[in-house]
């Protein structure tokens, strides 16, 4: 009888030890899960705003229009002009304080900007519309002109300035 009682404990023991690690495994697999939940959940969300930031640099887009062989340039005031036809289908914000103008890779300060034929803003360059960039440079030759949006969108043309 002696021998039973102390098989019977042996027994539960066992028992209740494997019950110990059930839970634990339980336990560790339910944390590993609520981490890789969170992960995926901030993955997704960072998708999510690189495709909001991808389709904002579609929509809004622009060329430079100005004929490569002949920039307008004034000598007395040493200003070039360069102008940007929107081709993307929202406004650009377009005032001198959110372009920025590269002349063979040096930022050059930006004297004005203008939008041209449309009376009804000078901030925002809609549709399909074209903006005067006046940029203080006085260097005649072959240069590259390197124009950069606030949302990063920049086009580049090389030219001779006479």
């Amino acid at each position: 009888m002696f021998l039973v009682l102390i098989l019977g404990d042996l027994m539960a023991s066992n028992v209740f030890s494997e019950i110990i690690i059930f839970v634990s495994v339980l336990i560790i697999a339910a944390s590993v899960s609520g981490i890789l939940a969170t992960s995926t959940h901030k993955l997704s969300i960072g998708i999510n705003n690189k495709g909001d930031i991808l389709s904002s640099k579609l929509s809004q887009d622009f060329e430079i229009i100005n004929d490569p062989a002949d920039i307008p340039r004034n000598q007395s005031t040493g200003i070039i002009s360069v102008y940007i036809k929107n081709t993307g289908k929202t406004p650009i914000t377009f005032n001198k304080g959110v372009l920025t103008v590269l002349i063979d890779g040096d930022i050059k300060s930006i004297n004005s900007t203008t939008v041209v034929d449309d009376s009804s803003s000078n901030e925002l360059l809609n549709p399909s519309k074209v903006g005067k960039i006046d940029v203080n440079y006085n260097t005649t030759g072959y240069h590259r002109i390197k124009v950069v949006s606030e949302n990063g969108v920049a086009r580049t043309l090389k030219v001779d300035i006479q």
